[in-house]
């Protein structure tokens, strides 16, 4: 399906990227490559290391693969995708198959951090809430979801996550066609990217 339309979703951690892309792909029928599926794997080193590192910087990303896949799914391609553990911090053998689609989201982190994948995306949304909304949200999802206990949540917000949103993710903002409230209605992000949609997808809502 050539000339997909590209939507890419960033912001800081459990700002809210996730519900609205989700909400996104409903609406569109759209598949989504999940940023945070593209860690790079840490199979060579010890859970504890593992553990100790920094995945709050783009660097941990493997965006060749990322911009490849998303290439690949604009041009009408399947992909296998890759899936991150994040209790292990490494990659799951199987992979996910993606197929193309009129729309594609790219939702995560560093979503708007590559200019590879800025390029290509017509439509970009910087969803935006407070630190402590998102230490709370990270906090009950990384408790109940991830193995973690209260302490490192914590400690690696305050260590790695916030300081590494204002340095790298914050300033993306600057190359987003649009800003999303985190807090309010993930609808009202539809809205506002409506005028931004080609008329075949507007008529087919």
């Amino acid at each position: 399906m050539r000339g997909s339309l590209a939507i890419a979703i960033a912001g800081a951690s459990c700002s809210g990227k996730t519900t609205l892309a989700d909400f996104l792909a409903d609406v569109f029928s759209a598949p989504v490559l999940r940023v945070d599926n593209y860690y790079r794997p840490l199979d060579d080193l010890t859970y504890e290391q593992r553990c100790g590192r920094n995945f709050d910087h783009p660097d941990a990303i493997d965006h060749a693969r990322l911009v490849s896949d998303l290439q690949a799914l604009l041009s009408g391609v399947t992909v296998e995708a890759p899936r991150y553990n994040f209790c292990e911090h490494t990659l799951f053998a199987e992979t996910m198959r993606i197929e193309p689609a009129s729309v594609v989201l790219v939702e995560g982190l560093f979503a708007l951090c590559y200019p590879e994948i800025v390029a290509r995306c017509a439509i970009r949304i910087f969803v935006d809430a407070p630190a402590e909304i998102c230490l709370e949200r990270r906090m009950n999802r990384d408790i109940r979801e991830r193995g973690r206990d209260a302490v490192e949540v914590n400690e690696r917000f305050r260590d790695h996550v916030w300081p590494m949103y204002l340095k790298h993710i914050e300033p993306t903002r600057a190359v987003a066609t649009h800003e999303s409230d985190g807090c309010a209605a993930v609808g009202l992000a539809l809205e506002a990217i409506m005028p931004w949609l080609p008329a075949s997808l507007q008529s087919s809502m």
